[in-house]
């Protein structure tokens, strides 16, 4: 089992790839068209791999780990007034990177509450990660099964 730490550090680093996904792609997501990637190669795009064409991919937006932290935030700013300062405490951290002075500026801490401020990320990492397993619970379900599924025991019978 992962420890505090572990897990805030894990949220820590998810948190600045969800801000270099933002920086690379924004929000905003598009496909280039056929007729463009006809144009730009002489002819068909290459293909990457067995899975296909990974230049038509790019641009797609979010990755799914980036997309699961943006709602989280957005998650957070749609709670309380604690919650709203949370977000803007991870957009000015991340998405600005602002410098820590002007991040505690921005969320009304005083000049030399260092402590506060650290207690304030913890925080914020703590509620992104109740966000994320709530989101991943049992209740969130994007599949849909078409096939009935088959027990273990009846696996050497196939």
């Amino acid at each position: 089992m992962m420890e505090q730490a572990e897990r805030l550090q894990m949220v820590e680093q998810l948190m600045l790839h969800w801000a270099e996904q933002r920086a690379q792609l924004g929000l905003e997501s598009g496909l280039g068209s056929q007729m463009g990637s006809i144009m730009e190669w002489k002819g068909a795009a290459p293909r990457g791999g067995k899975s296909g064409a990974r230049i038509l991919v790019s641009g797609a937006g979010l990755d799914h780990s980036a997309a699961e932290i943006e709602a989280a935030v957005a998650e957070l700013e749609r709670r309380d007034e604690r919650g709203k300062t949370l977000a803007k405490l991870a957009t000015f951290r991340y998405l600005h990177r602002a410098p820590i002075r002007e991040q505690m500026r921005e969320v009304g801490l005083a000049e030399g509450a260092d402590r506060t401020y650290r207690n304030w990320v913890k925080a914020m990492h703590l509620q992104v990660l109740a966000i994320l397993i709530a989101r991943s619970g049992p209740t969130r379900s994007h599949t849909v099964r078409r096939v009935t599924m088959r027990l273990v025991c009846n696996i050497d019978a196939t």
